[in-house]
């Protein structure tokens, strides 16, 4: 009998292995995003075999001068080759100020396979500046990977036609890079003010993330219409 209920158990396991080479677990303190340019919510992942590309945010909550404080890092991307295999992702323990300081400064995580053996990864920061509300992960990262970063992957690029005015495209683009001094020297009076625009986008994603779940509703409501204002002027 007992042998009997192990096959049933092991059915759902052979199930998943013979329809997908990788599964991928994320750990609890951390905030899916991404898998190989695709919208994730879940910490139970599967994929095929080859380089697997996850992004996401590392989260964590501690207490400092008796106030309860909550941590999101920067988001990260991590690139790793797997095959034939279920890896665990896990990060480091975030319990202060400086252990949050030092992980956003020098990221780092700890993939391992069912063997116990450790995975080698690549891994970076994908930066945007301002306010992080409303990101579009997707296409950062697609411009990411075509940049070609420390963790990128190779993306599949749909081909395009060359339009009939190729040439006249090349000119357009000469003649901006003979025109970036100009617009240089025209963009400098705004960096004062470009530089207080991102400090104040520090500050709302700040009290956004110390926020309860209720404000957070109500602030994104608002956000809403004000969206809604502007495109209807």
């Amino acid at each position: 009998m007992k042998s009997l209920i192990h096959c049933f158990f092991l059915i759902p396991l052979f199930f998943v292995h013979a329809h997908a080479e990788v599964t991928i677990t994320l750990p609890d303190n951390a905030e899916p995003l991404l898998l190989n340019t695709k919208n994730i919510t879940s910490h139970q992942l599967i994929s095929q075999n080859g380089p697997q590309q996850l992004v996401f945010n590392a989260r964590a909550s501690y207490r400092e001068f008796g106030q309860q404080k909550r941590f999101v890092s920067e988001t990260l991307i991590v690139t790793f080759s797997g095959e034939n295999n279920h890896y665990r992702v896990s990060l480091p323990k975030i319990n202060s100020p400086r252990s949050a300081e030092k992980f956003n400064d020098s990221p780092s995580v700890t993939i391992k396979d069912t063997q116990g053996h450790s995975v080698s990864y690549k891994i970076d920061k994908l930066h945007k500046d301002g306010i992080q509300l409303g990101r579009d992960y997707r296409e950062e990262i697609k411009t990411y990977n075509l940049s070609q970063g420390i963790a990128a992957i190779e993306v599949n690029q749909t081909i395009h036609k060359a339009s009939p005015n190729a040439s006249n495209d090349k000119t357009d683009l000469a003649a901006v890079g003979d025109s970036e001094p100009a617009q240089q020297a025209a963009s400098q009076p705004q960096s004062a003010a470009r530089r207080d625009q991102i400090n104040v986008g520090q500050m709302l994603d700040f009290w956004y993330e110390q926020a309860d779940e209720a404000t957070r509703e109500a602030f994104k409501k608002r956000i809403g219409l004000i969206e809604q204002v502007q495109s209807g002027q």
